[in-house]
């Protein structure tokens, strides 16, 4: 995880001099995805845009719609909290599953996943600021049919982990 850290720092200073575009915000969750053993299309990058956060990926999420401020979405409280959090029993929790039925398959002949196979069991959402104010969220989750099917429960170093990288990736934003 320590590699990833200088990883993402170089990658962020590339993309600060045009912000955090589509395109590279694709090579940051490749990054965030290899660092944490999960899919690429697991790891969410929101942007704060006016009153909405604004997905920059999975790039098919971006045009699919804006979170809300004033929703009780997990992105949303991360950011009106300012608190990092990890939720491992996420189909427990009361949130909207719209983005979750969205095919966020790439690779032409790839298996789409079945509807029990995109949800999301386990969810980790850390605010990215910058200057003391929410600039985005960050959110790795880990999909599967059932909690074991998604793989392993996210652990606290994880969670300090990604806060971490979220911090050197803020001047992206």
């Amino acid at each position: 995880m320590a590699a990833s850290t200088p990883v993402l720092a170089q990658l962020a200073s590339e993309c600060e001099r045009e912000g955090l575009t589509i395109a590279n915000g694709e090579k940051i969750a490749a990054e965030l995805a290899r660092s944490f053993g999960v899919k690429q299309e697991e790891v969410g990058i929101l942007r704060l845009e006016k009153d909405n956060l604004v997905f920059v990926h999975p790039p098919k999420l971006h045009n699919v719609g804006r979170i809300p401020l004033n929703s009780t979405a997990v992105a949303v409280h991360t950011a009106h909290s300012k608190k990092a959090e990890i939720i491992n029993n996420f189909t427990r929790t009361r949130h909207a599953s719209f983005f979750e039925m969205v095919d966020l398959s790439s690779t032409p002949g790839e298996k789409k996943p079945s509807k029990a196979e995109k949800i999301i069991q386990k969810l980790m959402s850390v605010p990215v600021i910058a200057a003391n104010q929410v600039v985005g969220v960050i959110q790795i989750c880990r999909k599967g049919a059932t909690p074991d099917a998604a793989g392993a429960d996210f652990t606290p170093i994880e969670l300090q982990n990604l806060s971490s990288l979220a911090a050197a990736l803020a001047k992206c934003f």
